[in-house]
C-alpha cells in the first residue's frame, strides 16, 4: 500500500505531518478537508524534462505552463505519460503526492508555494489528505524552485482589450 509507504517515509525522516481520511463509498460528494492557517492545497503533475521524469508541484486549481517551466529550467518540458512513471506509481490512482525523493524523482516547485506554512495534498485519491509543514517538506524533498503555474481567467464573454481599457 503506497499510503503506508509514504507514512513510513515521513516517520523515518522525522517529519511531522497530519493525515486525515474521509472514507466514502460514493464518488460524490468529495470530502471537504479543513485546511490549517497559512496553508495551500497543492497538485503534482508528472513531467518529462529532456526525457527524464520529474514531478511538478504547484497550487491546486492552477495550470502548469510547460513553456515557462522549460524556460526556467533551460530544457524541454512536456507532460509525462503514466507509463513513464516508476513502477510503484504507474498503476497508482491519481493524484500523485509530492514525494519525488521517495520514488527517485526530482521535484520542481512553483515559487509561490514557498510562502506557505503548510502544504496540503491529496494522497492517491479523493478521500486522504496530508498536511505537512513546508520547511520540513522542503528539507526532505530538496525541490528546485521555479515560476511556472498560471491561474485565473477573464470573466466569460469579456475580451482582453475590454479589461485593459476603461
Amino acid at each position: 500500500m503506497l499510503l503506508g509507504t509514504i507514512v513510513n517515509y515521513l516517520h523515518g525522516a522525522l517529519v511531522p505531518f497530519r493525515l486525515a481520511s474521509y472514507p466514502n463509498q460514493e464518488r460524490m460528494p468529495q470530502a471537504a478537508h479543513p485546511r490549517p492557517p497559512h496553508s495551500m492545497l497543492v497538485e503534482t503533475a508528472p513531467i518529462l524534462v529532456e526525457g527524464r521524469v520529474a514531478l511538478a508541484c504547484y497550487p491546486a486549481g492552477e495550470t502548469l505552463d510547460y513553456i515557462a517551466l522549460g524556460a526556467e529550467l533551460g530544457a524541454g518540458v512536456v507532460p509525462a505519460d503514466p507509463n513513464d512513471l516508476p513502477s510503484e506509481l504507474a498503476g497508482a490512482p491519481p493524484p500523485i503526492p509530492p514525494f519525488g525523493q521517495l520514488f527517485g524523482l526530482p521535484i520542481v516547485l512553483d515559487e509561490r508555494l514557498r510562502q506557505c506554512a503548510v502544504l496540503v495534498c491529496q494522497v492517491f485519491g479523493d478521500s486522504d489528505f496530508l498536511d505537512i509543514p513546508y520547511e520540513d517538506w522542503a528539507r526532505l524533498e530538496a525541490p528546485r524552485v521555479a515560476s511556472f503555474a498560471i491561474g485565473g481567467e477573464l470573466p466569460p464573454g469579456e475580451p482582453a482589450s475590454a479589461s485593459a481599457h476603461p
